[in-house]
């Protein structure tokens, strides 16, 4: 969905300062706009620290953007009272506002996570949420995806994604975290039932031209087959691994895994120089995308990397911050580093220069936390990375009992679930589901797996039924609800012994 491209910051976050007709011209000139990461491009904040909030307003109290701080004492103060104008002006504060009621603000002051570190890791989780709540909805007709995303990031919008999001978290406090995912796909549904049909006649459509309604039905059935084994499994069983396929839906040509091998009809994988890439995809915000250098490993990746060799750790785990970190420096849009290999920069299929595709990518990602939210009761959702674990639940560790009720499902990251200790005979009643990506990110290092499997490891010897699943990359091309695109079948097939043997089953 179109959820999925970088403009989803680009659109967001409207911060503005208040004026006055008898301010002079010399405090006009002082005074510089704020803009938040998304409204202008997330790089123009964090390169030019000058843009802040306004001295000794609210707003500028709350986040000071030079310090790259928030003051959650004075957020939280300001939520407990009624104030209007500026504070309720800023739908950003519908964010750092459920931080709050999520997580306290004892907890958030201790952490003091950076302004532009929290930026990027809540952007990442939203996305992901909203593309999530966006199929939940049932919004799989690709114009109108791209036009209920445009309105999301409305930044006066009714339901702009910053500002709606705090009134579902409750439900998340509560440990319902499928009535907040189906109240934010009311928000999504809503809004595609308000589209009008001059604002439909607007609407750029960034998909590929083959894709249709049955791509968004085949990835929501491959979501349900996949929760489906992780349903069954039970003690004694065999570790298995499971492919759930997302065909490409970017314009332009497939990746193939790392290969140069034909995927798809018409479609061939191939590797970006870096070469200067003007992109006009355009985001399901609606938000075009700036020229920019793509390289082969990808900048996601690469800032892994850079962690790790920073931390003296080789090809360890870098820890949560120091990946925020180098994301901050590094990278010119913020992506999970997991689907990196799935979004660089290519040319393609007689249609020039087709820039960044990113669609494909987020779509990886939504299934992914779609296919947690589904897992049952008391399972163990094993998250590939820190990152994704933390944007997904929003550092909370757990997405609540299944619909079913009964015990909390957690959620922890391989690197945690690899030294995890607390694995026993006693879980035996609850899966331990793994969530991987195929292709996986060509920055990581041919150690990226060793969490992976060494998880697998720790709770299979005590017995806990262990369920590997891939996310995976199908070729590009006309897709059929049930079947897919055309090579699916081989794809998930090759996908699946790659899964087996990176987890060591």
């Amino acid at each position: 969905m179109a959820l999925s491209h970088a403009g989803f910051l680009r659109g967001s976050l409207p911060m503005q300062t208040r004026s006055s007709s008898s301010r002079n011209l010399h405090d006009r000139v002082l005074v510089t706009p704020c803009y938040a990461k998304g409204q202008k491009g997330m790089r123009k904040v964090l390169a030019n620290p000058a843009e802040q909030f306004t001295p000794n307003s609210l707003m500028g109290r709350m986040m000071n953007v030079r310090l790259n701080k928030i003051n959650w004492k004075v957020l939280a103060d300001a939520a407990d009272k009624a104030v209007e104008g500026e504070l309720a002006s800023q739908p950003i504060l519908g964010l750092v506002r459920t931080e709050v009621l999520l997580r306290g603000m004892d907890v958030l002051t201790a952490e003091d996570r950076g302004y532009k570190e929290y930026i990027i890791l809540r952007s990442l989780g939203l996305k992901a949420w909203f593309t999530l709540a966006t199929s939940r909805a049932g919004v799989i007709d690709p114009t109108e995806r791209c036009a209920v995303g445009k309105a999301l990031a409305l930044p006066g919008g009714e339901y702009n994604i910053y500002r709606r999001i705090l009134v579902h978290a409750p439900k998340a406090a509560d440990g319902d975290w499928n009535g907040f995912a189906d109240g934010l796909a009311d928000d999504a549904r809503a809004v595609r039932d308000g589209l009008t049909e001059d604002s439909m006649k607007t609407v750029k459509v960034r998909y590929d031209v083959t894709v249709t309604a049955a791509n968004f039905e085949y990835i929501a059935a491959q979501i349900t087959a996949a929760a489906a084994v992780a349903a069954a499994a039970k003690a004694g069983d065999a570790p298995r691994a499971v492919a759930l396929m997302v065909p490409w839906v970017d314009p332009g040509l497939a990746p193939g895994g790392g290969s140069a091998k034909q995927i798809g009809d018409d479609f061939e994988a191939v590797a970006v120089a870096e070469d200067d890439v003007e992109s006009d995809i355009e985001s399901m915000f609606g938000k075009k995308k700036k020229k920019k250098k793509v390289g082969v490993g990808g900048a996601a990746a690469a800032a892994i990397a850079a962690a790790g060799k920073a931390l003296g750790q080789g090809a360890m785990t870098p820890s949560l911050n120091a990946v925020l970190s180098q994301l901050v420096k590094k990278q010119a849009e913020p992506t999970f580093p997991e689907v990196d290999a799935w979004i660089r920069g290519r040319g393609g299929g007689g249609g020039g220069s087709l820039g960044i595709a990113q669609a494909t990518g987020s779509e990886a990602v939504a299934a992914a936390a779609a296919l947690a939210l589904a897992a049952p009761s008391g399972a163990t959702v094993v998250a590939p990375s820190a990152l994704f674990a933390s944007a997904l639940t929003f550092d909370l560790g757990t997405l609540g009992p299944g619909p079913e009720g009964g015990a909390p499902r957690r959620v922890l990251s391989a690197a945690a679930a690899a030294k995890e200790e607390s694995w026993s005979c006693n879980d035996s009643s609850s899966v331990a589901l793994f969530i991987t990506f195929d292709p996986p990110s060509e920055g990581l290092g041919a150690d990226g797996d060793a969490d992976l499997a060494a998880a697998v490891a720790r709770a299979s010897a005590a017995h806990v039924p262990v369920v590997v699943c891939t996310v995976a990359l199908a070729p590009g091309g006309a897709c059929d609800a049930v079947k897919g695109t055309k090579g699916t079948d081989e794809a998930a097939a090759e996908a699946v012994v790659r899964a087996t043997t990176r987890a060591k089953l």
